[in-house]
């Protein structure tokens, strides 16, 4: 303890002495002509500044205004889009409706053509309007040139696969055929039927791409500004350069676009494929159709009067600053002269020359604000040698104060003391005798040495009793005493029997080349060797888990590959089979790293939606792996009907009720029970998954969503997976605002339960949705 305060004391004093020179120094530096010029400037700099920022703060308000108008008319175009697209595809579909109602009498040739006539009479902006049978003939057409296709064969289309396949309205990408008069053109498809859901071909309405291109030209986006509209499939239904629609080009790659699948809506600033420079645009998916608007306007033409505004602010402001020290230089010269005088005779009575002024000490034409100042310093003069005997007073108080400061000192110790206290790192200090001076609590908690006793020892006791710990490593502990300055890393026995691992740090205490004694500092690093172990059997485990699938695959291949051998089909098929399921093995290990990665960089995106709670449990059932079914699985689905909806993203939500299936089954001696019931708040719907499996110990549960933890390598080998699963549902739920929380008990099963936020209605949907783009 005497070591620190004398450390202390000296590190106050040399503190107390370099403020004193530094503050010598920097009256030193500047002379009154100096401070008076730099005075000027800054009064001169303040109006100007503030008027400049004033006027750039007007200019933002002014840039953010037009950026906030651009969106809205982004959102407005995809508004009038949406209607216009709906307009007509709730045509065709009557059209088909009708269709699907009529009799086989009314589907002639004839009787169809006059439907498809009715409709395109009744509403414009359709360059052909066709029925095609079910093997993708057009059986009935009625065209704006007049020019029947009937016969034409379209079954190879886009949109007579995807009709086909969806069996549900579809919009189609844009495409060029004789259907669209060989121009560029986009379709819609309604599905027909005829008897109980029986397809029997579809309606196709070719859309003219004239009055869309109407409709998006006719608003105002300003100077510079264009708007763009992409189908689903990223080709442009609209350009400002014409010949990207005419040549069906493909603009999925623009990051817009890919902004506008992950976002909805929202804005950025991009540089375009077919542009040089960079653009601000706007963007919004609509709906249903799942196209794209966005509106684009130059970056340079949004900052050209900010930035105008920004350069004449600064050329004033270093026009005003130039003329201002001028002035000041001038102003300030005229009283130099008074002060240099001042200061020569103030010179002179520090020298100790106490003698009477002469009328030149003042020069003429002087301030009298400075001429008066004189006159008192110069009975100041007078009146030091009066003072002395006042410096013998002021001595004694300097002794009271240096008392003042020691105690001060003092307090500073025991705050010092306080602080090592306080540190969960063991500290112990020696002397040059080698005996211990200062040790606080956590030394003695970790050796098990009480404070009495350890504040006694000497140095080579105190390492006998810690090397009664670690008799393995007494050679690397003697190395601690020897060295200036030494690390070293020992395993610690407790009295529990418990292991811990320490780092040590050896150090002498010096000063100004004078050691005052040794220093020792352990500090418990088992939580981080932990860490690591787990780490590396997580690698280990990994590297298990691809290897074995690889394997797989090589062998199958190399079978497959054999020129000596012929194999039936039935065999390359069950091979085959084998290298497509340890695909899926691989995938899955990579999805699981990838979902982790997201996790710990904040970048796990949901899209969160309102679902039924039982269709959500239903979809993960059927995504439960083979595995599953043969160890014939008992689903028991307890959710009642009035259970409220829940808001969340229905794919993740899935893959998280999956990895919990997964488990139940995976971690069952027996045959698997797995109970779902439902029950809700006014916030969450809660979801318990029950099982009747191994159960997990009591020590296990704390650390069972770590993700570098696992209860058992061995078991886990055994079973497969990558111990990640549980990691990944936390923080899926942690996405979504929700929890996870489980109940376990050894043999007798375990119950997680998932607090999903419910679904709070329209009116606080959108809300919901800002909070979830927010996380």
């Amino acid at each position: 303890m005497k070591i620190i305060f004398h450390f202390h004391y000296i590190f106050a004093s040399d503190k107390i002495k370099e403020s004193t020179q530094s503050g010598g120094t920097l009256l030193k530096q500047y002379s009154m002509r100096s401070h008076l010029t730099v005075t000027f400037a800054i009064m001169a700099m303040i109006p100007i500044l503030i008027l400049g920022t004033f006027q750039v703060y007007q200019i933002t308000h002014i840039t953010q205004e037009s950026n906030r108008n651009q969106q809205m008319t982004t959102y407005r175009l995809g508004d009038a889009v949406q209607d216009y697209m709906y307009y007509h595809r709730n045509a065709v579909e009557t059209l088909a409706a009708t269709i699907t109602a009529s009799d086989a009498a009314f589907r002639t040739p004839e009787s169809l053509k006059l439907k498809l006539q009715s409709l395109q009479q009744n509403l414009a902006g359709f360059t052909g309007i066709y029925v095609v049978d079910q093997n993708g003939f057009i059986k009935a057409a009625h065209t704006t040139a007049n020019d029947s296709l009937i016969g034409t064969d379209v079954k190879d289309r886009d949109y007579t696969k995807r009709v086909q396949a969806a069996q549900n309205t579809i919009i189609s990408s844009l495409f060029r055929g004789p259907e669209g008069q060989n121009l560029p053109s986009v379709a819609i498809a309604v599905p027909i039927y005829k008897g109980i859901k029986q397809q029997d071909g579809f309606v196709l309405a070719v859309l003219e791409l004239a009055p869309i291109k109407e409709l998006v030209t006719k608003y105002d986006y300003g100077k510079e500004a264009y708007p763009v509209v992409l189908d689903h499939a990223g080709k442009p239904v609209y350009h400002p350069n014409g010949t990207l629609t005419e040549t069906l080009a493909d603009l999925s790659k623009e990051p817009v676009v890919a902004d506008a699948r992950a976002q909805r809506q929202g804005e950025g600033t991009y540089v375009l494929s077919n542009s040089a420079q960079k653009e601000l645009i706007t963007y919004k998916v609509i709906p249903e159709i799942d196209w794209i608007v966005w509106v684009s306007k130059s970056k340079a033409a949004v900052n050209a009067a900010f930035t105008e505004s920004l350069s004449i602010t600064v050329l004033l402001l270093v026009m005003t600053l130039f003329l201002t020290v001028l002035l000041g230089s001038f102003l300030a010269k005229r009283l130099n002269g008074t002060i240099h005088a001042l200061v020569g005779y103030t010179q002179r009575l520090a020298g100790g020359t106490f003698v009477e002024p002469d009328s030149g000490v003042v020069p003429k034409g002087a301030p009298l604000e400075l001429q008066l100042l004189a006159d008192h310093f110069f009975k100041m003069a007078e009146q030091i040698k009066e003072n002395q005997g006042a410096l013998l007073q002021l001595n004694s108080e300097l002794e009271d104060r240096v008392e003042e400061r020691t105690q001060r000192l003092q307090d500073e110790h025991a705050t010092l003391n306080a602080v090592l206290e306080s540190m969960s790192d063991a500290v112990v200090l020696i002397d040059m005798e080698h005996h211990v001076v200062y040790a606080n609590h956590r030394m003695a908690e970790i050796f098990a040495i009480p404070m009495s006793e350890l504040a006694i020892m000497q140095e080579t006791a105190l390492f006998d009793r810690i090397a009664l710990l670690l008799p393995e490593r007494q050679d690397e502990l003697e190395k601690l005493t020897v060295e200036p300055r030494v690390q070293g890393a020992f395993t610690v026995k407790t009295g529990q029997g418990k292991e811990r691992f320490m780092m040590v740090s050896a150090f002498q205490v010096a000063r100004e080349g004078r050691v005052f004694g040794r220093g020792y500092v352990w500090r418990d690093m088992t939580k981080e060797h932990e860490i690591d172990a787990l780490k590396n059997d997580l690698i280990s485990l990994a590297s298990h888990e691809f290897k074995t699938p690889i394997t797989s695959i090589r062998g199958s291949v190399e079978t497959l590959l054999r020129v000596d051998a012929q194999w039936e089909e039935s065999f390359k098929q069950e091979l085959l089979e084998g290298i497509h399921e340890d695909i899926g093995r691989i995938q899955d290990l990579i999805d699981d790293w990838l979902d982790i990665s997201k996790i710990d960089s904040g970048a796990m995106r949901i899209n969160p939606q309102p679902l039924r709670v039982e269709a959500v449990v239903q979809s993960a059932m059927r995504r439960l792996p083979q595995q599953a079914n043969d160890a014939h699985t008992q689903f028991e689905v307890q959710v009642a009907e009035d259970t409220p909806l829940i808001y969340a993203d229905k794919l993740r939500m899935e893959q998280v009720l999956v990895n919990l299936f997964t488990n139940a089954v995976r971690y069952n001696t027996g045959h698997p029970i797995i109970r779902i019931m439902a029950h809700a708040d006014e916030r969450y719907v809660k979801l318990d998954v029950q099982d009747n499996g191994i159960g997990i110990a009591s020590e296990h549960v704390d650390k069972l969503f770590d993700r570098f933890y696992r209860v058992d390598v061995s078991s886990s080998r055994q079973t497969g997976g990558t111990g990640l699963g549980l990691a990944i549902c936390k923080g899926i739920m942690q996405a979504h605002g929700g929890e996870i929380h489980v109940e376990s008990r050894l043999g007798e099963g375990s119950t997680f339960t998932l607090f999903i936020p419910r679904y709070l209605g329209e009116e606080n949907g959108n809300e919901q949705e800002k909070n979830h783009d927010r996380r």
